[in-house]
């Protein structure tokens, strides 16, 4: 049976929803696994680098604890770059499956490791895996969301992540009754359950349509787009694939190689890349990635809880985490990418400001105010940078581009979470309080960029998006607030009829061979 049968908003609805409920209550279709993988990492290396065995076993210093955390973001950069070089001929899902299998063996080797060596060894394989997977189902998923409700969908994909982290933290503190190897093994091991049945449920979803129009795979194209538009009528998709394939042969016009991405073109690619490197680079210096993987570490060591309370404080904080997400899935579309990530960084920067000066102040009463300024960060994380990052990127960048781009732009984010999380525990231990200081200048420094780089997608097909970057006599911010208002006075656009393409005929579409 065709993607299990299902169409239309109910095949959306199992590419958005359905990996987290494969994992939870063994539901059919999946996407997510991938952001549920990435939150479930997250969570487990977080809380197992304070378990006592784990301890013992591999005596890890703060030094060796960001080695050993931040390998696994080395070998997700690399694995993204892998993307940038070969995502256009292998395809989103293929590069994904291929990702799941290095995860389960990674993880496999972490959780049978006797030494540092072999737990680096597993931490890396299982890093390229998922830097495989988180540099192509971004893509994905752009690809087949409608414009109106894509970021939605991906706020709601994001909100697996988060499922992810929680299960971790509560099988960690599940763990914490217990002593011995079983502690820090078993929920390692784990980890290679899911990335194999995200395998499994990958070969029932359907491929991008935007690539197999890149490969002129068009039956296949027009089965793909009849499914996700619920439509038995071939006319109904010609004029999307119409579209698709003028976006792809004007940005063919000007971009032949990776050499080409360093000239100027029509539509602004080598620009567009930047800005996606941009936003993947202000995640990481938002203060995320610390707040993600040592929550129970800071909770110990900069607030002093024990590690009991630290673990319980975690799962709290992640359910919270949980909740002010699903506010995301409404803001995202109403309120705009460009605007939440300024008031997400401009909130999250008074907030680190804060823990920083509660942690100066070092009393207990400032400690709990700095644990109540971490849970508001989440929320404002969450509402701004979770889900705006993975949805800004693929739509800002050209067709053509877009699997290098993303690759280039994960393999930013990877790298600089692998320098986040080498330094944080010696910064923590070394400058104490003033680590969130330098987190709070760099989420105030991204509002001007963002204001006068960034603009806004809400809204856009993802063809529309050249236009913005089309017109040399303004720029790309003013050119996309021209557009929202042309398309609120009732305007219909497309990129064909404003760079003067022709409509593709329905029999040119039937002719062509799968």
């Amino acid at each position: 049976m065709v993607f299990l049968g299902l169409r239309g908003k109910k095949l959306l609805a199992g590419i958005t929803v359905s990996s987290g409920l494969g994992f939870i209550l063994f539901a059919r279709t999946s996407l997510l696994i991938d952001f549920f993988i990435i939150g479930y990492d997250n969570g487990v290396i977080g809380g197992l680098l304070t378990a006592p065995d784990f301890e013992s076993t591999f005596n890890l210093d703060s030094t060796l604890q960001g080695v050993v955390t931040s390998l696994f973001e080395l070998g997700c950069f690399f694995g993204s770059l892998v993307t940038a070089a070969a995502g256009g001929r292998f395809g989103r899902r293929t590069l994904a499956h291929f990702g799941t299998l290095a995860i389960a063996v990674g993880s496999l080797l972490q959780a049978s490791s006797f030494s540092v060596g072999q737990l680096m060894v597993g931490r890396i394989v299982a890093g390229i895996g998922l830097g495989l997977i988180s540099s192509n189902v971004a893509i994905w998923q752009a690809e087949t969301a409608p414009a109106k409700v894509r970021g939605t969908l991906v706020a709601c994909s994001l909100s697996f992540l988060i499922v992810g982290q929680l299960l971790a933290n509560l099988i960690d503190y599940g763990m914490n009754s217990y002593s011995g190897p079983v502690t820090w093994r078993f929920p390692i091991a784990f980890q290679s359950i899911i990335a194999l049945l995200m395998s499994a449920l990958l070969f029932f979803m359907p491929e991008s349509p935007r690539y197999l129009i890149m490969k002129d795979r068009i039956e296949e194209t027009v089965t793909v787009l009849q499914a996700l538009k619920d439509t038995a009528d071939r006319e109904s998709v010609a004029a999307e694939i119409a579209e698709i394939k003028e976006a792809l042969l004007l940005e063919l016009n000007s971009q032949k190689s990776w050499t080409d991405l360093f000239k100027a073109d029509k539509v602004k690619s080598r620009r567009r890349v930047i800005i996606a490197c941009v936003v993947n680079l202000m995640q990481d210096l938002s203060g995320s990635t610390p707040i993600a993987y040592y929550t129970t570490f800071i909770f110990q060591n900069s607030v002093g809880f024990s590690r009991h309370l630290s673990l319980l404080m975690s799962i709290f904080l992640q359910l919270w985490f949980l909740l002010a997400s699903t506010l995301t899935w409404w803001l995202i579309e109403r309120v705009g990418r460009r605007r939440l990530f300024m008031l997400s960084a401009c909130c999250m920067g008074m907030v680190m400001a804060v823990v920083a000066a509660m942690l100066a102040v070092n009393t207990r009463t400032s400690g709990i105010v700095a644990v109540v300024m971490i849970f508001a960060y989440q929320a404002f994380f969450t509402w701004g940078f979770m889900g705006g990052v993975w949805v800004y990127g693929p739509e800002i960048l050209p067709l053509e581009y877009r699997s290098k781009g993303m690759g280039l732009a994960t393999a930013t984010l990877w790298l600089f979470s692998f320098v986040m999380v080498e330094i944080v525990p010696s910064s923590i231990a070394n400058i104490g309080w003033r680590t969130y200081i330098i987190f709070a200048v760099f989420n105030f420094s991204f509002i001007p960029i963002i204001y006068f780089f960034f603009p806004e997608t809400k809204g856009l097909s993802l063809e529309l998006v050249d236009l913005a970057f089309m017109d040399d006599t303004t720029t790309p911010v003013k050119r996309a607030k021209e557009l929202h208002k042309m398309i609120a006075s009732g305007e219909e656009l497309t990129l064909r009829t404003e760079v003067g393409g022709k409509d593709v005929d329905i029999v040119h579409i039937e002719g062509k061979s799968a």
